[in-house]
Order: C-alpha cells, then sequence, then structure tokens
C-alpha cells in the first residue's frame, strides 16, 4: 500500500510530461503553418525549390500542354513540357490545414484574384494536373518564363452548338489549344426539366424501383418513340425526429410551412421527385401537356396524408427555405420546406426545353 502514492505520483508526473510534450509540438506545428498565413518578407527567390513534376504529381512527359498564371503578369503557356522535366520551381508546400492536418498541399482558387498563381499540365485537351493559390508569393514561375509565351485564356460554358463551331478553329490554328473540352460531343443537346406532384410514404428500394418505372413508361409514351434519355430524381425531403414533451413517443416525419409555423407531419415522409430528359428540341416539345399524376397516383395516399396535416407537430428548429419544391427550374438537392398547397398540387410542372452547357477553356497568343 506504501508504494500506492508513489505509483500515482510517477503517472501524474509522466501524464504532465506527455501533455507538456503535446503542448510544445502543437506550439511548433502552429507557428511553422502560421509562415503561411502571417505575411513575410521572404522573397520568391527564396522559396524552396521543388521539382515541378512533384509540384504537379504528374510525368510532364505525358503532357502535352503547361498553362499558368503568373499573377499580374497573366497566362502562359509552355508547348514542350517534357524538356522541363527537371526543372525546380519555388514551392512553399501545404498550408495551415496541411500542417495540422499533415496533408500535402492541394489546388486552391480564388474567385476573380488577379494575384493569384495557377498552373495547369493538359493532355489530350484535359486538365490532368494543376496547383494553385491564391497568394501571389506561394509559387516562383520564373524559372518557366523563358520557356513560355504569353496567352489569354476564355473559360466560358458553351453550348453544344458553341462546341462544335470552336472544334476546327482551333485545330486550324496550331497557336490555340484546349485547355478542356468534351472529348466527344453530347449525345443530345438539349434537356428539358420536369417535377411531377409530390409524394408521401415510407418508399422502400422495391417501391423506388416501381415508382421510377412508372415514370419512365409514362414518358417514353409522351415521347412517342423519339430518342431520349431520363434521369429521375428522388431525395427524400427534409425530416426530423424528436421526443414531443416528456412523450416516451418518438415523432418523426418531413416538415412543412403552416399558417401557424413549422410542423412536423408525423409517420410521414414527403418527396419531391425531378426528372431531366435529354432529347432533340423538336422532340422535347413532345412533352407539352404531360400529365405524370395518373402514373404516380398510388404514391399520394389521400388518408395519411390528411391526417398527418390534421394533427401537425410544432417544430422550431428548421432552416428557412424560400426554394418552391414544384418549381422544375430548382435543381435536385435544394432546401426544401413545402406547403400543403404543394402536397396539394396534381400538376405536372415542366421547364422550357434548355440547351446543354459544357465549361470549356482555351488559350490563344496574347499580344502584350
Amino acid at each position: 500500500m506504501r508504494r500506492l502514492p508513489l505509483v500515482l505520483g510517477l503517472a501524474l508526473g509522466a501524464a504532465t510530461l506527455a501533455l507538456l510534450a503535446l503542448g510544445v509540438w502543437t506550439v511548433l506545428s502552429l507557428a511553422s503553418a502560421l509562415r503561411g498565413v502571417v505575411p513575410n518578407e521572404r522573397s520568391l527567390a527564396d522559396l524552396p525549390r521543388v521539382p515541378l513534376s512533384q509540384v504537379l504529381s504528374t510525368d510532364l512527359a505525358e503532357a502535352d500542354l503547361l498553362v499558368f498564371h503568373d499573377g499580374p503578369r497573366g497566362w502562359y503557356a509552355i508547348e514542350d513540357p517534357a524538356t522541363l522535366t527537371n526543372t525546380e520551381i519555388g514551392f512553399y508546400g501545404r498550408r495551415f490545414l496541411g500542417e495540422l492536418t499533415n496533408t500535402g498541399p492541394a489546388p486552391q482558387y480564388c474567385e476573380g484574384d488577379k494575384d493569384s498563381k495557377i498552373i495547369w499540365a493538359v493532355r489530350e485537351a484535359r486538365e490532368v494536373a494543376a496547383m494553385a493559390y491564391c497568394n501571389v508569393s506561394r509559387m516562383d514561375f520564373a524559372p518557366l518564363l523563358p520557356h513560355a509565351r504569353p496567352v489569354t485564356l476564355t473559360d466560358a460554358r458553351l453550348s453544344e452548338v458553341e462546341i462544335a463551331a470552336l472544334r476546327p478553329q482551333i485545330a486550324a490554328d496550331p497557336a490555340r489549344h484546349f485547355v478542356d473540352v468534351p472529348a466527344q460531343p453530347l449525345p443530345f443537346t438539349h434537356h428539358r426539366a420536369l417535377r411531377p406532384p409530390m409524394l408521401w410514404g415510407t418508399l422502400d428500394r422495391a417501391e423506388q424501383g416501381a415508382l421510377e418505372t412508372a415514370l419512365t413508361k409514362a414518358i417514353s409514351a409522351a415521347m412517342q418513340g423519339a430518342p431520349h434519355f431520363t434521369h429521375i430524381y428522388n431525395d427524400r425531403l427534409n425530416y426530423a425526429a424528436f421526443h414531443q414533451g416528456d412523450s416516451a413517443q418518438m415523432t418523426y416525419g418531413s416538415y412543412i410551412l403552416t399558417e401557424q409555423g413549422p410542423a412536423v407531419l408525423d409517420g410521414l415522409y414527403l418527396y419531391a421527385p425531378y426528372i431531366e430528359i435529354a432529347c432533340a428540341p423538336p422532340d422535347c416539345a413532345r412533352l407539352d401537356g404531360l400529365s405524370l399524376a395518373p402514373a404516380i397516383a398510388k404514391y399520394r395516399p389521400a388518408a395519411p396524408l390528411n391526417t398527418a396535416l390534421a394533427n401537425p407537430v410544432p417544430f422550431t428548429k428548421p432552416h428557412d427555405s424560400a426554394a418552391n419544391p414544384r418549381d422544375p427550374l430548382q435543381r435536385p438537392g435544394s432546401f426544401f420546406i413545402p406547403r400543403p398547397e404543394h402536397l396539394h398540387d396534381t400538376a405536372t410542372n415542366l421547364a422550357p426545353t434548355t440547351a446543354y452547357t459544357t465549361r470549356t477553356r482555351h488559350i490563344a497568343p496574347r499580344q502584350d
């Protein structure tokens, strides 16, 4: 028993030393990380020198093109990246969070920041590797400039028609290159979004499959054999689960916005299907007047909805949302708080036919 205080003392001493060591390590890590946050007088020439292939984590011999943004100097391109395999650039390395989590650097873009440093490796008209910093002092591209020519970068979302017109123009001009463009045209140039009536219940996987089959058949009938592709999203809407007051009974279900405020429809989950049909413009017009209500009537049982609406459970914690679950222009994944009128609405709401667009980037010579 006399040894017990000694053992406890040694244990407490060891624990104190461990905490002290942890504190010292944390302070040193924070100090190292903060060197990337707090401005200092270190010039670009003082940055650690790192092989460019290591910065991009790629074999430069396999790249067709390098495109980089040198802060206020603008964009540049290098058309023979393989010659720079052993070239070193000034490279800061990982950032604050990287120091804390012991993870390597990753590209970080700041929209509208003209001082950013960005570099991309391009192969077969696709960006295959990248590194980027918002801070102009994090990479030194001076070793690359003798091998580079100034360019302008066009970055825009283009329709299939616009991309098709651009391809031969760039192919005919050896001074112009794609940085990112789809390898092949999309099978359809346009699409049309729609929202069927809302659904409720507890749909298992089999019921979800049956629902999608019913919707697909109804849409195929409306398309009258015209080529198309149907993509159905049917995410369950926001819901809550909690004990009301001192009750042992769990309240669960999706919540809505009533005249008295937010409320949970106990035992009822809500769904707001979103459907996107890819089609040619004349064929998309075949969807005009489509009603999907008959195809999904079994997923809109009146009795449980009326019971839940007659006994809403007040709920005080939802986020605000102005998004309308009946609006076909609202993409899936939006945060919805439906109203009772949304549940009673049996219309199939269609958006206008819209062209697909794809982010496309290309460069051309810059006249300084």
